[in-house]
C-alpha cells in the first residue's frame, strides 16, 4: 500500500524513516509517555484509549492505514500522551522523530502540504470525537455516530462499539433492544441501520 506522505519522499529521505512491524494488542506507546516522533500507520489498525477511575476503556481516537499519531503532540508544550495507543490488528508503523521531521518539513514542499492536511483532517476527525462524547444521552451519541456514516454503523461486535461511542455495553445492548422495538433501526450480524422517519 502506497502512503501519501511517505511516498513524496527521495530514497535519501526515506533513510531518516523507521519502519517496525507491530504485533496484535501491543502497546506502542502508554499514556504519559513523551511524544518524541511521528507514527505514520502503513498498515493495520491503532486505537488511543484511555480508562476511567472503574476502569472502563474509552477509545479516543481510531486510526487506519495512511493516518498519524503523534502529530498533535510533538510540539506541543507538553508533548505527554493522554491516553495508550495500542495497535489494534497487526501493523506496520513507520516512525520519524522530531528532528528529521523539522528537517522533511523544511526540506520537501510536497510532504510539507500532505502534513499539513493530515493536520488539518486529525482535527475535524478530533472535533467530531469530542461533539460525539459531549451527548451524555446514549441514544443521541449512538445516533450522533450514526449520522456521521450515512445512518449505517458496521460492527465487530457490541462491546467493541459500546467503547467506540464511549458507553457501557449494557447500556447499549438495552438501548439496541429499545431502538429494534420501537422500529428504529434494523440490526443485522455486524450491521446497524437507522430506519428514515416518514413525513
Amino acid at each position: 500500500m502506497k502512503i501519501q506522505l511517505l511516498n513524496v519522499l527521495t530514497k535519501k529521505e526515506h533513510k531518516l524513516v523507521k519502519g517496525y512491524q507491530v504485533t496484535k494488542n501491543s502497546v506502542i506507546h502508554h499514556e504519559g509517555d513523551t511524544c518524541e516522533s511521528i507514527g505514520v500507520i502503513v498498515s493495520g489498525k491503532v486505537d488511543i484509549v484511555s480508562y476511567s477511575f472503574q476502569g472502563k476503556e474509552l477509545i479516543l481516537n481510531s486510526l487506519k492505514a495512511g493516518e498519524i499519531f503523534g502529530n498533535n503532540l510533538i510540539f506541543s508544550s507538553e508533548p505527554i500522551f493522554k491516553g495508550d495507543v495500542i495497535a489494534k490488528e497487526k501493523c506496520v508503523i513507520a516512525f520519524i522523530n522530531k528532528e528529521n521531521l523539522l528537517f522533511l518539513l523544511q526540506n520537501n514542499k510536497d510532504f510539507l502540504e500532505l502534513y499539513l492536511k493530515a493536520q488539518s483532517d486529525f482535527g475535524k476527525s478530533l472535533n467530531a470525537r469530542i461533539q460525539l462524547l459531549s451527548f451524555t444521552n446514549a441514544e443521541e451519541r449512538l445516533q450522533y455516530y450514526a449520522s456521521k456514516n450515512d445512518n449505517v454503523i458496521i460492527f465487530k461486535n457490541v462491546t467493541t462499539l459500546a467503547a467506540q461511542i464511549g458507553i457501557q455495553r449494557e447500556t447499549l445492548s438495552r438501548l439496541l433492544t429499545s431502538l429494534v422495538k420501537r422500529h428504529l433501526i434494523k440490526k443485522e450480524k455486524g450491521k446497524i441501520t437507522f430506519v428514515k422517519k416518514k413525513r
